[in-house]
């Protein structure tokens, strides 16, 4: 199953097998009706969830053969809904391969290689899969399907504070007017896992192919940080990053390489008021400071699939006179847990 064009909405559609076969489906009181149910893991504000799942797309094959094609199911106040209603072959299992939200339509029936090709990322969507494989139902079984979905990106978040006074030091405030993303990909391939992602199994899809190295804004506006407190900033809601080894971060002279956090802003002595940094700005008024994400001192070398990772940002006075240098940490999230609480 190969899906392009990740951005554009489509309405459903339902292809049964070309060929007669009893994998048909007919309006035959004796068959029974494939419905849903779909569950997201619990995770961070801003991530989807189970309660706020909203709609999500469907292809099943039987045998090899497309039984149910890019179908939409939308949550009602019923339930799992999705027309028009197909039912279980008698003499097949069925593989199911979903993903949420239903952005996507170009595709190709393929099983050989489930997969979302080229999928761009905006930074704002949080891209969920999930595989059922050997799904059957006999007469009278009117279960559900349990669609467990997993998280395909991963959650990038950062946070800001100037660095903590040592004793006797002087204590800073830092007016924050940009916060950009260098040097990351923003586009790649993203291959289905050969199993169901069962809750309670650990089975993952695989990214590959990941292209497109752009730089994209965190944060733009202007906001002052002047106490020790580490504080997030974001007012574009870019916080969902494409998986990947992250280019190494290497400086030479004033070109920057590799993956960085670069901050937009201007330094002031906490209790006078006086601006102490930049004295040449690079803009309005303000200088660049850049913050290496990938080198040999860091902890975090990828971004993994179904991970969050919260980097704090720590502003001191840049020295003048010898190279510039930062610190920056980490934190790691655990994987996020999963949750099955039904309709």
């Amino acid at each position: 199953m190969k899906i392009t064009t990740p951005l554009i909405i489509a309405t459903a559609a339902v292809l049964p097998l070309a060929s007669c076969s009893d994998h048909d489906p007919i309006d035959n009181p004796t068959r029974n009706l494939i419905t849903f149910n779909a569950s997201a893991p619990l995770s961070g504000r801003q991530v989807t969830t189970t309660e706020d799942l909203k709609d999500f797309k469907v292809w099943a094959f039987a045998d090899g053969q497309l039984y149910m094609r890019d179908v939409t199911v939308n949550r009602t106040s019923e339930g799992w809904n999705y027309s028009p209603s197909m039912y279980w072959p008698s003499d097949a299992a069925l593989n199911f391969y979903s993903y949420s939200p239903a952005i996507v339509t170009e595709t190709q029936s393929d099983e050989t290689n489930p997969d979302i090709p080229g999928f761009i990322n905006g930074g704002k969507t949080d891209l969920l899969y999930a595989v059922n494989k050997g799904e059957t139902r006999g007469d009278g079984n009117t279960s559900p399907v349990k669609i467990n979905f997993r998280h395909a990106l991963s959650q990038v978040r950062f946070l800001m504070r100037p660095r903590v006074a040592k004793a006797g030091g002087q204590q800073l405030s830092v007016k924050v007017k940009a916060l950009d993303l260098l040097g990351t990909y923003t586009a790649g391939s993203f291959d289905f896992p050969q199993g169901s992602t069962t809750i309670g199994n650990d089975i993952v899809g695989l990214w590959h192919s990941q292209t497109s190295i752009a730089n994209k804004n965190i944060f733009s506006g202007e906001q002052m940080l002047s106490t020790d407190d580490p504080k997030e900033l974001n007012s574009t809601g870019y916080i969902f990053s494409i998986p990947q080894t992250l280019p190494q971060s290497n400086v030479d002279g004033t070109d920057y390489q590799g993956a960085y956090a670069r901050v937009l802003c201007e330094i002031y002595d906490r209790t006078s008021g006086v601006k102490v940094w930049p004295q040449n700005a690079d803009v309005d008024g303000a200088g660049y400071l850049y913050f290496p994400l990938s080198t040999n001192l860091t902890s975090a070398t990828e971004w993994q699939l179904g991970k969050a990772y919260r980097y704090t940002l720590n502003i001191d006075v840049p020295a003048a006179t010898s190279k510039i240098e930062f610190d920056v940490t980490v934190d790691e999230y655990p994987d996020f847990i999963e949750l099955n609480t039904g309709n």
